[in-house]
């Protein structure tokens, strides 16, 4: 079997696919492998693929039957003992941890920490292995209420985890040492290790030597995880093969040095590179490098007639064995599929008579196109100068901050008086390279945006790709070798902005608004509102490192999934923060044609940061009122409210009146009843099929004369699950439910669309929506 181990590699990964996935790109693969195996390799290999295809198939199979819950539906639980199967994260007032019930049965806990003392309680006792008596409620996790968006209740799922368990208090007087096995010391340890650094380390020092030696990068600043990952070398910030290479090759060298054998060495390594995957977090990249590494050594321990290429696929093969979900997880897609990359290209590419330069090029080439369909179908675009970046921080990271962060922790132990001066340096040399990267990163055309990729699509990007490895392996010109990738690309996003179908999104935003309107061909890309949250002055000890935000966390990663990176027209209804909250987020990182604004609304704070923001940014700032418009192949769209200039609040809000699509629309904003008795006194009658129901649908809105006035066929009411306002109003669903109005929510079924052509459309939810009163 030496040499050939990667086809049963191959084979664990159709028969998973075969299992969790069975469509076009399952049978696809299977094919391509049999017909290889048939046309190259002897029928043993055949038998061989079959038989472990057979395996990892039945592996999943059972995977899928065992991973279920003990519960069934919704609960309250009594007293019930909780051991925290991790060290738990505190992130100001919030305490997340996975915990096991007695039934061994995995639960996502989340708690809400009323108070500081208690916090620095739970910091002192809790640890990976404590177990705690408890009283909460078990509640289903939440689904992606957007279209593309992260699917929680799905990802928590891939870890055979059903519930998240919300505690009614925890009580450190109720906890206690469950014995704490040899995984969860060394979690302990490595939260211990965390401590350390950022009590000894300098701030921005800190953040960085916790995610280089243990792996934790919550302490990465927001600002310098977004350079890096516009820059394409986010990898850089956590442990991966190449860390645990310098590793394992350092503590070899120091060994030797020490007078150790070769084979004291070999043991050592054997034993403590598994100690080091857990302390360094158990992510993905780091077991798959353990894994090989052990195995590496193994291979030149007994003489194994084990190739790099065999290894891998024995590493990817252990990995899938013990948990066949693993697939699914981005850091394990992200890290073989590079790893293999540069495995079987090595022969080809990485000479060594080429100059040290010339190969780090071609590592980042390869990588960049290995790595591009993965960042492509869960980011959404990837980066156009990694290489380049990869040139200069690689070095930066490996020969210089990598050693000196591990040197500068071990010597934090023995309080060396040049310690704080060392650290200093360092800290500044840090600062430095975030600016750099923040610089680098902001450049134009520094990313390629792909949108969310179909399967089709998928499939013709990464034939793209490997005609490029084929075609380089003939030393054919690089450029000539990228042709049919950069068509396929080119083909692809023309596609994509030039479809013939339009869209209408209610983005659900939680309590507030936003709407993108995205014309046919390209004649237009309409956003209305932004959402935003209401933000509550907070003590400093309840501030989370990067709270949650609606720009960045809902509306750019929907956007990108989209391929949308210029918006028109922003407009602004009013100057609410649920309206508009988020719009600086979306100036900072898309372009914008101009912003339309209610007149006199800049005259309040918010919407004055927006204007001042966007003449920095150049973006032209129009205030406009009824009579304005304009119109367009696809559609027309005229503001028919407000009629004056002043500016008093929800009832200024801008009303748009457009018809494509096939249907006729009105967008209220924030609009109540005394700027809806204006527009039925100026206009008698206005023919609606889809009203965006104002305020919400606030009580104080939707007036039964209004929506006898429109007659609209549908309503679509914009509210965020559970809010504190009690939106919708019963009143209004009353009024709306007499005129036989179909309505449709965002709080019961995320966001709705409308797709359409210029004939006409179809309404859908991104949850499932009642057929009865589906539009």
């Amino acid at each position: 079997m030496s040499g050939k181990w990667v086809f049963m590699a191959l084979a664990a990964f159709t028969g998973i696919l075969l299992s969790f996935e069975l469509h076009l790109i399952s049978i696809l693969v299977l094919s391509i492998i049999i017909i290889r195996i048939v046309h190259r390799e002897s029928f043993k290999i055949l038998i061989f693929y079959f038989a472990f295809a057979l395996l990892f198939f039945f592996a999943s199979e059972y995977t899928k039957v065992t991973h279920v819950s003990y519960y069934k539906s919704p609960a309250k639980l009594q007293a019930v003992v909780l051991t925290f199967k991790e060290y738990p994260q505190i992130d100001g007032n919030r305490l997340k941890a996975v915990a096991v019930s007695p039934q061994k049965e995995k639960f996502m806990l989340l708690y809400k920490i009323p108070t500081e003392g208690e916090k620095d309680e739970l910091v002192r006792k809790l640890r990976a292995g404590t177990a705690c008596t408890v009283d909460g409620k078990l509640v289903w996790p939440e689904a992606n209420r957007n279209e593309h968006a992260f699917n929680y209740e799905q990802y928590l799922k891939r870890m055979n985890i059903h519930w998240i368990f919300e505690p009614g208090s925890i009580s450190t007087f109720d906890c206690h040492s469950s014995g704490t096995s040899l995984t969860a010391t060394l979690q302990n340890l490595r939260a211990l290790g965390v401590q350390v650094i950022e009590n000894e380390f300098p701030e921005k020092l800190a953040s960085y030597a916790s995610a280089l030696i243990f792996g934790e990068r919550s302490f990465i600043s927001e600002e310098a995880d977004h350079s890096y990952k516009q820059l394409g070398v986010v990898h850089l910030l956590a442990i991966s093969g190449l860390h645990v290479g310098i590793i394992v090759g350092s503590v070899f060298f120091l060994c030797i040095w020490a007078g150790m054998t070769r084979e004291t060495v070999f043991w050592t390594l054997f034993f403590l590179l598994p100690v080091y995957a857990v302390l360094s977090g158990g992510n993905p990249p780091v077991i798959r490098a353990v894994i090989m590494a052990i195995l590496i050594l193994s291979a030149n321990r007994w003489r194994l007639p084990l190739s790099t290429l065999d290894i891998f696929s024995l590493s990817f093969m252990l990995f899938l064995l013990f948990d066949p979900l693993l697939i699914y997880h981005i850091g394990f897609q992200l890290s073989f599929a590079v790893s293999f990359a540069l495995t079987v290209s090595s022969a080809y590419f990485l000479h060594q008579k080429v100059h040290v330069i010339l190969q780090m090029i071609n590592i980042s080439l390869i990588s960049m196109l290995s790595s591009l369909p993965i960042l492509s179908y869960h980011f959404y675009e990837f980066s156009l100068i990694s290489i380049a970046a990869n040139l200069l921080f690689v070095p930066f990271y490996t020969i210089i901050l990598l050693p000196a962060v591990f040197l500068l922790f071990a010597i934090s132990f023995i309080k060396l008086p040049f310690f704080d001066f060392v650290a200093g340096v360092l800290d500044g040399v840090v600062h430095f390279s975030e600016k750099v990267a923040s610089a680098a990163g902001s450049m134009p055309y520094s990313m390629f945006l792909t949108g969310k990729p179909s399967a089709l699509s998928m499939i013709f990007i990464v034939g793209g790709i490997l005609i490029f490895f084929v075609l380089r392996e003939r030393r054919i010109h690089p450029l000539k070798c990228a042709l049919p990738l950069i068509l396929v690309l080119t083909a692809y996003s023309a596609s994509q902005k030039y479809s013939p179908y339009g869209e209408v999104v209610f983005v659900d935003v939680g309590q507030g608004d936003s709407i993108l309107i995205k014309l046919p061909y390209n004649r237009g890309v309409y956003m209305i509102d932004t959402g935003g949250q209401l933000h509550f002055p907070v003590a400093e000890w309840q501030e989370r490192r990067k709270p949650f935000k609606v720009g960045r966390d809902t509306l750019l990663p929907f956007l990108k999934s989209k391929k949308i990176s210029r918006i028109d027209k922003l407009i602004l209804t009013h100057s609410d923060a649920d309206h508009i909250g988020a719009a600086d987020e979306l100036i900072s990182e898309l372009k914008i044609g101009e912003i339309l604004i209610s007149p006199n609304s800049w005259e309040k704070p918010m919407m004055a940061d927006i204007v001042n923001r966007a003449f920095e940014e150049k973006i032209k700032v129009k205030e406009v009122k009824a009579g304005y418009g304009w119109e367009n192949k696809s559609g027309s769209f005229y503001f028919v409210y407000p009629f004056d200039d002043e500016y008093e609040g929800n009832d200024d809000s801008l009303v748009l009146h457009a018809y494509f699509g096939g249907l006729s629309w009105l967008f209220t904003g924030d609009l109540e009843k005394g700027g809806e008795q204006e527009v039925i006194s100026a206009y008698g009658k206005l023919e609606i099929d889809v009203l965006k129901v104002g305020h919400h649908g606030s009580r104080g809105s939707s007036s039964e004369p209004f929506i006898q006035m429109i007659s609209p066929e549908y309503a679509v009411i914009s509210a965020g699950k559970s809010n504190r306002y009690g939106h919708p109003h019963a009143e209004v669903l009353e009024i709306l439910e007499g005129e036989n109005v179909r309505t449709v929510r965002t709080d019961e079924s995320g966001a709705i669309h409308y797709r359409f052509t210029s004939k006409g459309g179809t309404f859908k939810t991104v949850l499932p929506y009642d057929s009865a009163r589906s539009p």
